[in-house]
Order: structure tokens, then sequence, then C-alpha cells
């Protein structure tokens, strides 16, 4: 039997623990999936995704039930795939319509997957059970006087060394000394690291007006003049593959009636692909200045290269672990807090789903989507 709390010590052995279905996770952006089948493999399955005629996604697994032909090469036919094997036809409920060699139509159906679209993104929900209900609040997607900015990365690494890092506080100053422009003082910032509803939270506060409203227009930091000024830096885990971060800005003293608030929602979804690679999308969403074009074009190439550095770190950690052989035990730190009260929350999503069943592997994953 595997003992997944001795698992969460190293990250070495961290990074082995099983997947967790039952939880939403970002499939893409509804940009990339019209009428033409588009294939992606979320959690070691290939899932195909296409477009009925009235708009409506349909994702299901990406195989014919005859000879395991991917249905992201099918043929689109009204509402229905057709594989371009033997000409079996399917419904965008995974259910059969036609087999062109014989009268008779099997009940056999692929596994389909719920969906949920809002703002510029598709969520997949992964899980054997119905129970969908658990989805984060990313109302401010549909709010007009919000804007969103995001883009994707392919990551070269397991998605649970990206989220740990997102529960990190501590590695601003460093990994992004010259990007966000971070330096030792921030390690003296207030911290605040708690759980709520069994979930790790973590909160930084700058009070500094330099700092706290770097990332303001002129015009809104002159508003500033005199006033005591907060910026906040946290987020925490919603679910295992989204982190929904928010760094509110905050003009004036906190019993102040006209106080002022610019509110930034960022997130990063992680949905691993495989036990090594993960796909990575992020997002922010700002209620100021949103009909200011230039302002959001240099704000995502600056983002983007801040999330690259991370890419770059995580990479260099899961080459390093696929190759080192050496045994070695990790130094704990201070900063390591939230990381790893992060990696007692995994052990509750996993031991939720798994129980203490022995680790799976990739091709008892893949057996998951057998047909019904």
């Amino acid at each position: 039997m595997t003992d997944y709390a001795e698992m969460i010590r190293s990250v070495k052995s961290y990074v082995q623990l099983p997947f967790v279905h039952e939880h939403w996770y970002v499939a893409g952006t509804r940009e990339e999936f019209g009428r033409k089948p588009v294939a992606r493999t979320l959690l070691n399955e290939s899932i195909v995704f296409f477009r009925t005629e009235s708009g409506e996604l349909s994702a299901m697994q990406n195989r014919c039930l005859h000879r395991s032909f991917p249905l992201s090469e099918a043929i689109v036919n009204g509402d229905r795939l057709v594989c371009r094997y033997h000409g079996i036809q399917y419904e965008a409920d995974g259910s059969i319509a036609r087999i062109p060699c014989q009268s008779q139509v099997s009940k056999k159906r692929l596994r389909t997957y719920p969906l949920r679209e809002i703002g510029p993104f598709v969520f997949i929900w992964m899980g054997d059970s119905e129970n969908t209900a658990d989805f984060p609040d990313l109302s401010f997607f549909e709010d007009a006087h919000y804007r969103t900015i995001g883009d994707y990365m392919k990551l070269k690494g397991n998605y649970l060394l990206l989220m740990e890092n997102l529960n990190d506080l501590t590695h601003f100053a460093y990994l992004h000394k010259e990007t966000f422009r971070f330096d030792d003082g921030f390690f003296d910032l207030p911290t605040e690291i708690k759980e709520i509803d069994g979930r790790i939270w973590c909160n930084r506060i700058d009070r500094n007006p330099e700092s706290a409203l770097a990332a303001l227009p002129p015009d809104i930091q002159a508003l500033a003049a005199g006033k005591p000024v907060e910026r906040w830096d946290g987020g925490s885990n919603v679910t295992p593959g989204i982190f929904q971060g928010s760094a509110p800005i905050y003009i004036g003293a906190e019993d102040d009636p006209d106080r002022l608030v610019f509110n930034q929602q960022i997130l990063h979804y992680a949905t691993p692909e495989t036990e090594t690679t993960s796909h990575y999308w992020w997002s922010m969403s700002l209620d100021f200045e949103i009909e200011n074009d230039m302002m959001y074009e240099m704000l995502k190439a600056h983002l983007g290269q801040g999330f690259d550095e991370d890419k770059w770190a995580v990479e260099h950690m899961q080459t390093l672990l696929l190759e080192d052989h050496i045994d070695f035990k990790e130094m704990i730190i201070a900063g390591d807090k939230a990381g790893l009260l992060y990696r007692k929350v995994m052990l509750d999503w996993v031991r939720a789903e798994h129980g203490d069943l022995p680790m799976r592997d990739s091709k008892d994953q893949q057996q998951r989507t057998a047909a019904v």
C-alpha cells in the first residue's frame, strides 16, 4: 500500500502522486474549439472536442469503439463525427448513430465529459461522479467592468511543481528579481498564511507607495498623494489545477468611506497532460483602464516574461528529478510553509479519491476511459 503521507515529504515522490479527477480543470480557450475536431490529452486521457451546428461544445474520448482510430481525424457530418476508418458515426453525446456494414446499432457509447464555458476558457470535469457543483467563483469574467488578458505555455514538467511555485511567496525576490523588480525587502512584508475551508490562502501586503502603486498608470498614482496605500499579493488553490490569485491595490485608509480599490484577479491554470508534461494557461482581469489598449499589451508582455521564468524553473527541476539518481533529503526553510501546507491539501484530495490504494501507472490511468 502506498504511504501518501510519506510521499509529500519529498518533491521527488510528491510529483508521483496519482492524478485526481473529481475536479474542474481548464481544457483550453473557447476560440480553440470549433467545428473541426481537436484532440487534447488531459490527465493521460485523449479527448476530442468539436462544436455542433448550434455551437454547443462536445468533449468525448478520442477513440472509435471499433479499432481505436482517433476521432480527432473524423469527418464532421452535421452534429456527428464519422470515423474515417470504417465510417461508424457518433452523436455528440457519445452514442453510436450508424454502423455502415450492419443494420444493428450497438448500444455502446463513448465517454463524454461535462464542460463549462466561462470568459475566455473552457473548463472540463474529469471525474466519474456527477457531483460537478463545486466550481470556483469566476463571475468577474462576465463583468463588463473588467478586461481580461492571458496566454498559454506548454510546460515540460509536472503540474504540482508549478502549483507549489504559486504557493511560494519567497522566490519572487530572486527568480523574478529583474522582471517584477522585487528585492530583499520583499521578505520583510507582512505575510499571512492560513487555511480557509480546507484551502491554503497566502498573502503579502506592501504598504510602500512606490512599489505598491507601480502597476497603476501615472494618473491613478497621483490620486494617492498623501494617502496610505496597500497592495495585496495572494491567492489560493481552489482546485488541484486552478490557483486563484488576487492583487487588489487600495488607496486611502481602511475606514475612509472614499477609499479606492483597483482589483486585479490573477489566475493560473495547470492541467496535467502526462506525469511529466502539463498545459499552463494564465489570465489577469482588471477593473480599471479597460480602454487602455497599450497598457494591456505591455502588461501581457511583462507578465508573460515573468511567468516564463516560473516555467523555466519548473522545467529545470523536472529534468533534474528525472535524470539525477543520487539520494538526497530536502532541506526545509521558513518560506516553505504555504507550499508544505498545500501539499497536505493535495494529500486530502488524493485520499478523497483514491483512499489508500497503491499508485496507478500510466497504463492504469489510460484504462479509465474504457467504453461503457
